[in-house]
This record gives structure tokens, sequence and C-alpha cells, in this order.
């Protein structure tokens, strides 16, 4: 395996994978606390207007929270996704507190009275939908502290491989629904709950049970903000608790009734709790297929680029052997069916071996690609193909040519090569470089194979060697009795 260096490392604009896996960025980091900041100050604007009294609107319950409803499912089913690839367990946790969020926080509306009937669906008293608000508003944090604590103990952790995700994720999803039904139904008609509302105002029990789950909120936040290494998903996560934070101060802990300013402006910081992370893991996914579609784009260039090396010689850039057998077929199986000729010309090099070892191998290479030029000059047609067989052996395809056509290409091939190099002392057979040429072709009516043009060209090239190199002979057509 190739050692890592900083060549392989991503350029510094590369879009990072996941924002549970990556650092936060410090423009990210800037814009975090700028919003943090903006709602903060805009809480503090609030404050002294939280007890205020506002006419009720029953209808704003049902709006609001099937938003927040539908933001919490999505925002689960986002990071479940992403469980299934990094198979975090923090992850898990952190998804199935947003699923508990959905199921609590329709529970919560279908028991808020006045909405869907007097005294709620779920047929609790007035003392049901103020506990189900505070389950809800304990059990996401409670289960953000998990996510910090989990992923802060084994940042690296994942599931077992044995694990199946699917599986996991079912059962998260089922357990949080156990987990609210046994809620709502503790919290409808039990006794045992002090009672958090009188005449639609706050008790005391109530500002006790609040204050306990607003320091729960800060405690997530210092959970969040403590992990050793935190990621970009932990620094989203704390503007979402900060929202959380004001949520609570506002609709629960500094206003004095139901319908007042402070219950409906933490409504609206609920909301923003609910979409804000829904929103930057959209962001996220658009960012992930921007880069899916430019890596796609790499990826079929690095393919064309493989696929050229795969079909063309590294050396003279001419179709290689492999290529040319496959044209070869394809061309004959063509001239067959339409009754056509076709053409092979077969070359060598003479004296290669001589001239490669008295002028070293780098020479020996630029001759090659001499050559190769030479002959892809004699292609003239769309159809013609000049290719290296192997070694100093080059091959010209030339589909529907005659022979004496194919005489007088070879002929130009050999004389193109020719004067290419100028011949040395007599007899120095090193300083001489010139070319053999053997043409066959395949009849009209003939029914040979691709092997056995090969075998005809071939043949006529050892008979060129055989008479003294440095010349083109034709072979006998292709046969008939050849049968592919």
């Amino acid at each position: 395996m190739q050692p890592y260096s900083e060549e392989m490392q991503p350029p510094a604009d590369e879009p990072r994978l996941f924002l549970s896996t990556q650092p936060s960025t410090r423009g990210e980091t800037r814009l975090v606390w700028t919003a943090v900041l903006l709602s903060a100050a805009a809480f503090v604007v609030a404050v002294p207007f939280a007890a205020v009294p506002l006419a009720p609107v029953p209808a704003f319950i049902p709006a609001y929270q099937s938003a927040l409803v539908i933001c919490d499912l999505i925002t689960a089913a986002l990071l479940f996704s992403k469980v299934r690839v990094l198979r975090s367990p923090a992850l898990l946790v952190l998804a199935s507190g947003y699923v508990f969020t959905a199921f609590i926080a329709l529970a919560h509306a279908l028991s808020f009275p006045g909405v869907f009937a007097p005294t709620g669906l779920l047929g609790g008293d007035s003392q049901t939908t103020a506990w189900l608000y505070m389950f809800w508003h304990a059990g996401f944090p409670a289960l953000v502290i998990a996510y910090a604590l989990i992923g802060d103990k084994a940042p690296g952790a994942a599931l077992p491989f044995s694990a199946n995700p699917g599986i996991l994720i079912s059962g998260c999803v089922a357990a949080a629904f156990v987990v609210v039904c046994a809620l709502a139904f503790f919290a409808t008609g039990n006794t045992h709950l002090p009672p958090l509302l009188a005449n639609n105002r706050f008790t005391q029990a109530m500002t006790a049970v609040v204050s306990g789950i607003w320091l729960l909120c800060f405690v997530a936040l210092a959970a969040l903000w403590r992990r050793r290494s935190r990621t970009a998903l932990d620094l989203w996560l704390l503007a979402v608790m900060w929202a959380w934070v004001f949520d609570m101060g506002l609709s629960a802990v500094l206003n004095a009734a139901r319908y007042d300013f402070g219950w409906y402006a933490g409504r609206v910081y609920g909301l923003v709790a609910g979409s804000l992370l829904l929103i930057v893991l959209v962001f996220e996914n658009g960012v992930q297929f921007r880069r899916l579609t430019r890596l796609s784009a790499n990826l079929t260039t690095a393919n064309a680029a493989l696929e050229q090396l795969s079909l063309h010689d590294s050396l003279t850039g001419l179709a290689n052997r492999r290529y040319f057998d496959a044209y070869l077929s394809d061309q004959v199986a063509v001239a067959r069916r339409h009754k056509r000729t076709l053409a092979l010309v077969m070359c060598d090099v003479d004296h290669f071996k001589a001239f490669n070892g008295r002028h070293g191998h780098p020479a020996g290479d630029e001759c090659l690609k001499q050559v190769a030029a030479a002959l892809r000059s004699c292609c003239r047609r769309p159809g013609d193909l000049a290719a290296r067989y192997g070694g100093e052996e080059f091959v010209l395809v030339l589909p529907d040519t005659e022979l004496a056509a194919a005489v007088r290409v070879a002929e130009s091939a050999r004389q193109a090569v020719a004067k290419l190099w100028a011949p040395g002392a007599p007899g120095d057979s090193a300083a001489f470089i010139s070319m053999s040429g053997g043409v066959a072709v395949l009849a009209r009516d003939a029914k040979a194979s691709a092997e056995a043009l090969i075998v005809a060209a071939d043949t006529a090239l050892f008979q060129a060697k055989r008479l003294g190199r440095n010349r083109i002979v034709e072979a006998c057509v292709a046969a008939g009795d050849q049968a592919a």
C-alpha cells in the first residue's frame, strides 16, 4: 500500500464527508455563534414581555406541532441514513432522540385541551398536556447528553459488523414509540404527579420541575462543549440546545400562563430548534451530491483515459495488440457479411535488435515512434487502422481494399520509413533501418477467419525477409477453405 503523503491529502476546499466525522471550520464556527448571539439578543429583548397575556389561538398548536413532527422525523431519517453508513452508536442515539421528540410532540398535540376535544383526545385531565411537555423537554436533552458521552468515550467506535443497522434502527423507533406511549399513559390521570397548572396558570411545582429541566439543558450544552473531539455536528447541536434553552426559558420558566407572549415566543424558538439541524443536514446532502457529481465526472474521464491506455500502445500511441485483435475480428465479420475485401499488412523493422544494441534503447524507442508515425500517415480513410503487433512488428488493417491497392499502401509505408533514416556505411546493418512487409487480402467470397488472414500476411512477411528484407511481398488471397 502506498504510504500517506502530503500530496495525497485532499485540497483545502474539498467538501467534508459527514458532519459527524469532520471538525467544524472556522467560518462555520463564526456562523453558529453569530446565530446563537442573535438568538440570545432576541431572548433578552423578549424576557420583559414574557408574562404579557395574548389572545388564545388554539389552532396554533396543531399547526406548530405538525411542523415540528415533520421536521423531527425527516431529521431522524437523515441521521439514520448516516448510521447505516458510519455505523455510529452515538448517531443512533441522537436519531432516536429526534424520533422520540416527533412521537411525544404528536402526543402532546393530541392531548392539548380545546384543540381536537375540550379535554384532548387522550382522555386525560388538565395536567396531562403539561406533564407531556415536561417529559418531552427532558427527554431530548437527556439523549443529547447520552450522544455526547458515547461519542466522547469512543469517538471512533462503530456498531459491530454482525449487527444489522436496519434491525437496530427499527428497534430504536419501536422503543421510542413504546416509551412515548408509556409516558402518555403515565401522564393521563395520574394522581401521583403534582399539578403544574391551576386555572391555566403555572404552580410552584411547575416552576421547580421546569427549573430542573432547564438545568438539564445546560448540562447537555456542557456535555457537548466538553467533548474532546468536537465535530461540526456537535457545533450545530450546541446551537440547537441554545434554542432549546431559550424555548424553555420563555415558554415555561419566565412566563406566567398559556397563550402569553413568552408562551408563543418560546414555540418560535422550539421551531428553530426542531428545524435547524434539518436545514444543515439537507445542505450537507446537497454538498455531498455536488461532490458525487464531480467525482462521477472525474471517474468517467479516468475510465476513458484507462480505456485509451488499455487499447493503445503507450510508446507509439498506435492501437495495441488487444485492440487490433478485436478490430480485425469485427472487420472480417463485416467483410464476410457484405462480401467486401479486407487487406492486412504485417510489417517488421529490419535489423532492429542490432540497431538497438548499437545505439541504445532510447534511440530504439525513438525509432519505433517514428516508424509508427510513418505508418499512421498511410492510413488515409476512417476505417484504416495502424497498430503495434508486438516488439518491432506493426500491422495495417485496410477494409474494402483490393490486393493491388493494399500493396501500394504497404509500399508507401516502406518508403516513408526509409526516408526517416539515412543509410550508414556499406555492410553496417546496425546503422541502417528499413522495413519489410507482407500483404494478404480476404477475397469477397472467402470464408477464412481472422487467424487465417494473419497467417497469410505473416507468411508473406517471412518471405520478404528471406528474400533480403526492405521489400513488400504479397501473399495469396486468403482462401475460402479455412472457414472460421
